[in-house]
């Protein structure tokens, strides 16, 4: 008899699932629980959990039936059929009203510092037809209506009617429909979740979950080592060997839809920080000249970064779209490091003696950010330029950033679709609210050749046919504008205990629903 407490706590330690808590350390805390606050990835890492989007994504991030089934049945008309089984955490059905009222609030939320513009500037008319059926009215036939959908998280109308994003961040508006239910949120400290049992999809594996934001790379793997945490992301390039070295240990990896890129400032007629190579001002921001944007861009070394910052664990890029996607466009591929031509370039520009230039970057959102930044100042010195960083927390960075406050920045596009149409009508378009369009495009880059051919693959359905546009498109943005610096897509890397398995893939997010026990 006085062996079965030992027993029992051995049966408990190898089966740790539906009893236990899920302990995930991340890189990046959300800026908000509103899922409508701010599209980027943390925010929208944390909404999958507690809300459900109009339309959800398969492995390879196309469009399929979730929350709603949908089909096209007219040129310029999207239908929505609610799942009869879906029901917000308090009890209630998901109504075709909360999906209307959704949609009508996402673009309205105060200080966004990434507005939700792109489906309502996708979108003429929002009809209800029944309790779980709501039709969407486009300008003419757009497949973009689905890819959108895919971020437009459905809250509550009864529990969000009158609410503010400090609303959903205390959690009296936080009720989604989403596999787990909001608990408490410390802001800096720690989000802790509950299990849907109501669920209609496949349930999380155990009873709850937390997830506390861990931005140095050491500590999240102490924790992990130290038996703090089951799961972190964002590992380090360079500690994965040892990791998958340690029998207590396991490494998922999985190559990353996300690009990480350089924007430039090409709107200031004076840019915030780009002065003369003394401090003065400079007569005009060279930014906005193409030669020395392709100066800055062909002056990285993008294979060195990979290999020597992110330990080979990442994949250099001349584009956008991530080989797969509709538009990804072979004949784009990494420009060739040529300090020579990034030095003629600059003389021919009017600068022969280069200048100073200020690159800013977050230090807790990608992998080796900040690292990243550093080496790209000290490619940029060796044609002349005087390149300094400034880092700071992501939560400041995207602040500042949607503010366009900075001249050039390190940042990344995580693409949440098998079509690159969406990224590129987002970062790339020239800002147009009222279409929902270049809502991510922060330095401002502006073409109306580009901008014609994503308003024309814009209604174009057959996939072909899209793809040349997009192709298209790209060879103007990267080969004659260098409308941004593209420089890699960082694999998704997350370590967990050995007891545990996790399902990582091209999307990026951290879910607490995609760890289980191991079998």
């Amino acid at each position: 008899m006085r062996r079965m407490p030992l027993l029992l706590a051995s049966l408990f330690l190898g089966l740790p699932a539906m009893a236990q808590e899920a302990r995930i350390a991340i890189q990046t805390e959300t800026s908000s629980i509103d899922p409508h606050y701010a599209l980027v990835g943390a925010n929208q890492a944390v909404a999958r959990h507690i809300f459900e989007a109009l339309v959800a994504s398969d492995r390879n991030l196309r469009p399929t039936p979730g929350l709603t089934d949908f089909s096209n049945p007219e040129p310029d008309v999207w239908e929505f059929r609610l799942r009869p089984d879906a029901r917000f955490h308090d009890g209630s059905p998901v109504t075709a009203e909360d999906v209307r009222f959704s949609l009508e609030r996402m673009p309205r939320v105060p200080n966004s510092p990434a507005p939700f513009i792109r489906l309502a500037g996708s979108v003429t008319a929002i009809e209800i037809v029944d309790a779980r059926t709501i039709r969407l009215r486009s300008r003419g036939p757009d497949p973009s209506i689905p890819l959108n959908a895919m971020t437009a998280w459905i809250v509550s109308a009864r529990a969000a009617a009158d609410a503010t994003t400090a609303d959903f961040n205390s959690g009296r508006a936080a009720v989604g429909s989403g596999p787990w239910r909001f608990v408490e949120w410390q802001r800096g400290q720690a989000l802790r979740l509950a299990r849907n049992d109501a669920y209609w999809g496949d349930k999380p594996a155990f009873a709850s979950a937390t997830l506390r934001p861990v931005a140095n790379d050491t500590a999240r793997m102490a924790a992990l080592l130290a038996g703090d945490a089951d799961l972190i992301e964002a590992v380090p390039p360079g500690e994965i060997a040892r990791l998958r070295a340690r029998p207590e240990i396991r490494v998922t990896s999985a190559a990353s839809s996300r690009m990480i890129y350089l924007g430039m400032d090409q709107d200031n007629a004076v840019s915030p920080f780009v002065t003369a190579r003394d401090g003065s001002a400079l007569p005009a921001n060279p930014l906005k000249d193409p030669r020395v944007r392709r100066a800055l861009s062909i002056a990285i070394n993008r294979a060195a970064i990979v290999e020597r910052v992110l330990a080979g664990a990442a994949k250099a890029t001349g584009q956008i779209a991530v080989e797969g996607q509709i538009g990804y466009a072979p004949a784009l591929p990494p420009p060739a490091f040529d300090a020579a031509a990034a030095r003629r370039l600059l003389a021919e520009a009017g600068y022969p003696n280069g200048f100073r230039i200020t690159l800013h970057s977050p230090n807790n959102r990608y992998v080796e950010d900040d690292k990243t930044a550093q080496a790209v100042a000290q490619f940029w010195a060796r044609i002349g330029l005087d390149a300094r960083v400034e880092v700071m927390p992501s939560n400041v960075f995207f602040t500042r950033a949607g503010r366009r406050e900075f001249s050039a920045f390190l940042i990344g596009f995580g693409h949440t679709t098998g079509d690159a149409w969406l990224g590129m009508s987002q970062v790339l378009h020239s800002f147009d609210r009222a279409r929902g369009l270049g809502g991510l495009n922060r330095g401002r880059y502006a073409n109306p050749a580009f901008d014609a051919l994503i308003a024309e693959s814009r209604g174009v359905v057959a996939e072909a046919r899209r793809d040349a546009l997009l192709r298209q498109a790209q060879g103007i943005a990267f080969t004659q504008d260098t409308a941004i610096v593209p420089l890699h897509f960082p694999d998704n890397t997350w370590a967990h205990r050995a007891a545990f398995a996790y399902a990582g893939g091209v999307e990026e997010s951290t879910l607490a629903h995609h760890l289980r026990p191991a079998r």
